[in-house]
């Protein structure tokens, strides 16, 4: 495993917990994550960054048959320097962190392959209990690191944000990512 990458994840995982409590940074554009016409969390899109949007479908890991339904994501990638994605979802039957744990280790293989956790822990994300989890994996035969935030929204709901950082990521990518999630706010 490069080094480089294992530094940088290390940092990610750092300072996301370092700055969830800190409060949103500055940025550009507002995003609201809405099922139908409800609007369940925002947050904030680093400038630069592209982000796109999908509805429910059904998908399967590469290479295997095994179709899941998977409900509204929203991506966010960085337009330069690439080597990283981080997308949020909320699940419509997922109410609680301990369910997001679950759901999390249903989905992992859709994101990464070989998932090892290394790390978790408990924190708050602007007023919001929430969980962080970090790792190692692979994702098209590279070696990645990841992190996914479970955020405890109100009315029986729950955020979940994963991010995905590829060898070569910057550390302006990892500072803008810090700012996207530490900008999550529920919507009441």
């Amino acid at each position: 495993m490069d080094l480089t990458i294992v530094h940088r994840a290390r940092c990610l995982a750092t300072a996301i917990g370092l700055s969830l409590t800190a409060g949103a940074a500055a940025a550009d554009m507002p995003v609201t994550y809405k099922e139908g016409s409800r609007a369940l969390f925002q947050l904030n899109a680093p400038d630069y960054w592209s982000v796109r949007s999908g509805g429910p479908r059904q998908i399967s890991p590469p290479g295997e048959n095994d179709p899941r339904m998977v409900n509204r994501i929203i991506g966010f990638q960085p337009t330069a320097g690439g080597h990283s994605w981080v997308g949020f979802i909320s699940p419509p039957n997922v109410e609680t962190l301990t369910q997001a744990q679950a759901y999390l280790r249903d989905i992992g293989k859709f994101l990464v392959k070989g998932a090892k956790v290394q790390s978790a822990r408990d924190l708050r994300l602007n007023g919001l209990q929430a969980q962080s989890f970090a790792g190692q994996g692979r994702r098209d035969g590279r070696s990645v690191n990841f992190t996914a935030v479970a955020i405890d929204l109100p009315n029986g709901r729950v955020a979940i944000a994963v991010v995905i950082l590829e060898p070569g990521v910057d550390a302006a990518v990892l500072e803008a990512t810090n700012q996207l999630i530490s900008s999550v706010r529920a919507v009441r």
